[in-house]
């Protein structure tokens, strides 16, 4: 029961972590079994290790090598055994890699930083903005939060998180709580009512996760100004006024 338990949690590291194991392994074990084989041209175990390294790594400087046919078949072993997982170990490090690449493009992964800027909605008025913000402060990281992108803009210093902006979960990897300061645009896809409604309903999200943050809301009707300000609006602006509060 115990052993599998061991198992259980041998299978839940990374994978890559697991291979970059086992190769350590090889190289020790082999380090030291021709040391043994051939004591005459491995003097020591250190030796042995650092020729397991330079052939399973297919480096070769040939500064140790087996004289014996013992030797070198626990040369060819190694070669076999070795060169495998080491080849297994660079595609997944290449994988994870690309992996987590795509998974960033994608707006999947969480922003950790601190002091940096939400900028809620995409469209022609943000990537505005975005540029705006960016030319006064070039050092000042920006989460860009949109559910409608399927990755996000390659520009310097921009986080994408993909997902609705009123959803605490979304909020919250983009790290709310951190932020300095949050801009809320208007949804141009909607009717100005629907935009407006939805811009409150992101404010109290916002607020309701980061109370103190400073919060700048696009608003287009003026009935819903009241309800922006309840919903502890910071500053209302209009479309026009948008670009002007970098």
């Amino acid at each position: 029961m115990k052993s599998n338990r061991v198992f259980i949690a041998w299978l839940r590291w990374p994978i890559y972590v697991r291979i970059a194991i086992i190769i350590l392994l090889l190289i020790i074990l082999f380090g030291h079994l021709i040391t043994f084989v051939e004591p005459q041209q491995f003097s020591n175990v250190f030796e042995g290790v650092w020729w397991a390294l330079i052939t399973v790594s297919s480096v070769g400087y040939g500064d140790f090598v087996p004289k014996t046919a013992l030797g070198k078949t626990v040369g060819m072993l190694l070669i076999l055994i070795g060169a495998a997982f080491v080849t297994a170990y660079f595609a997944t490090m290449a994988t994870a890699a690309f992996s987590k690449q795509q998974r960033y493009a994608e707006g999947k992964v969480n922003y950790r930083g601190k002091g940096h800027m939400i900028l809620i909605g995409w469209n022609e008025k943000s990537n505005k903005l975005m540029r705006t913000l960016q030319a006064a402060d070039s050092n000042k990281t920006i989460v860009l939060i949109d559910e409608t992108l399927k990755e996000g803009p390659l520009m310097e210093n921009i986080h994408f998180i993909r997902g609705p902006a009123a959803d605490d979960a979304t909020l919250q990897k983009a790290n709310i709580e951190e932020a300095e300061i949050v801009f809320i645009t208007a949804d141009q896809h909607k009717s100005e009512i629907s935009a407006d409604m939805q811009s409150v309903l992101t404010l109290l999200a916002v607020k309701g996760l980061n109370p103190s943050v400073y919060c700048v809301v696009e608003i287009l009707t003026e009935k819903q100004k009241k309800n922006a300000e309840r919903a502890g609006a910071n500053q209302i602006i209009s479309t026009a006024d948008l670009l002007k509060t970098a």
